[in-house]
């Protein structure tokens, strides 16, 4: 029996790779052809064998039909690019733009099930900050009040990764904005922020410790405000990057605020207060060189000390795996994980996009509740 072959759009087939962030190479490697015979497709989408076909289809992340189009779909929106890297290193990798079109997807699903007027009546606080988007004094102060977490109740936190939880949970509850968690390259990505259209969105490199994972929460919410989309690396920063620089001041200016910040020079006094507020030393240590409270010397020197000390994170081996459910309300957030459920009960969404958009039988979910 001969085999099925068929013919397609070339352009939409390199529209397709080039959106997934493969070369040529990659996936002409992927699919065991040749680089010469991939390229053709491309270039002519002429008897490509079924089966490829699919295969493509799986590695691209799209549902066949998309390759039999007439017209290419729009490229998606992309954050602006704020990351002071050299333009060889600058290039997004396939887990950051395969992150970036799922998230875009997850956006697009909560406004088709709670509709344009809900969420401009969740993110409605969001309109009354635009005479003071500039005044991160300002900022920090009228964030403190909607957020309804005092410092008080910051410093009572346990750990890290409870007070990342909390923030977290208060951007969602009370600013409606999104945020979502996925690994990445820890070089190439602290977090990134969607605007284009609402809901609103941040997501952070869950790679990452979890007070840079708040740190980079709050930096990518100074975008916001300023109704910018932005893909962003806050540790590096540079002076020069003025909105960058004003998002990390914000980040600090809230985290830390001027009543909290004690003048010290000694390492373990910056370990102690930043412990308190469950921020990094290092976010500590700029926070007190931004306010004149620390020399420049003594400054450089302790941040050589400090950067010298990292060590890179390593997950904790366990004897059980982490349940499906639990990392999937994990990345997406609970805000989202409970909106996908929600919908499901309501008849807002079917059983089958449910479970792809949380990558979980949802029927078995709901079923145990």
């Amino acid at each position: 029996m001969s085999r099925l072959e068929v013919d397609i759009n070339p352009h939409i087939l390199k529209w397709a790779r080039e959106e997934s962030g493969f070369n040529v190479s990659d996936i002409a490697a992927k699919l065991e052809v040749s680089t010469d015979h991939y390229e053709l497709w491309e270039e002519k989408g002429k008897k490509i064998p079924f089966g490829k076909l699919k295969a493509i289809s799986t590695q691209f992340k799209r549902q066949l039909a998309v390759f039999f189009l007439s017209d290419i779909p729009k490229k998606s929106n992309k954050p602006k690019d704020y990351r002071n890297l050299s333009n060889s290193q600058s290039k997004l990798s396939r887990e950051v733009l395969m992150v970036m079109r799922d998230v875009t997807y997850f956006r697009q699903t909560a406004l088709e099930m709670q509709g344009q007027e809900y969420w401009q009546q969740k993110s409605k606080p969001l309109a009354g900050i635009d005479n003071i988007k500039n005044d991160n004094n300002a900022l920090a102060t009228w964030l403190r009040e909607h957020l309804k977490i005092s410092v008080e109740e910051q410093t009572s936190w346990k750990s890290d990764s409870e007070a990342y939880r909390n923030w977290r949970q208060a951007i969602e509850n009370h600013l409606g904005i999104l945020v979502f968690q996925f690994a990445m390259p820890l070089s190439e990505v602290q977090g990134f922020c969607f605007t284009d259209f609402q809901p609103y969105a941040i997501v952070v490199n869950s790679k990452y410790k979890y007070n840079n994972r708040l740190f980079t929460l709050f930096h990518e919410l100074g975008h916001i405000f300023r109704h910018h989309s932005g893909i962003c690396l806050p540790d590096n920063v540079r002076e020069k990057q003025e909105e960058e620089y004003s998002c990390n001041n914000l980040a600090g200016k809230f985290l830390i605020p001027d009543e909290t910040l004690v003048a010290t020079d000694q390492l373990s006094q910056i370990q102690m207060h930043s412990n308190k507020l469950r921020v990094s030393r290092e976010v500590y240590l700029r926070r007190l060189r931004e306010e004149h409270k620390i020399s420049d010397p003594k400054f450089f020197s302790l941040l050589k000390t400090i950067r010298a000390s990292y060590r890179p994170e390593t997950k904790k081996k366990t004897k059980f795996g982490i349940k499906p459910e639990v990392l999937s309300r994990a990345s997406r957030g609970e805000t989202f994980f409970n909106l996908v459920l929600d919908g499901v009960n309501q008849n807002k969404i079917s059983y089958t996009k449910a479970s792809s958009v949380l990558n979980l039988k949802v029927s078995k979910i709901l079923n145990a509740v």
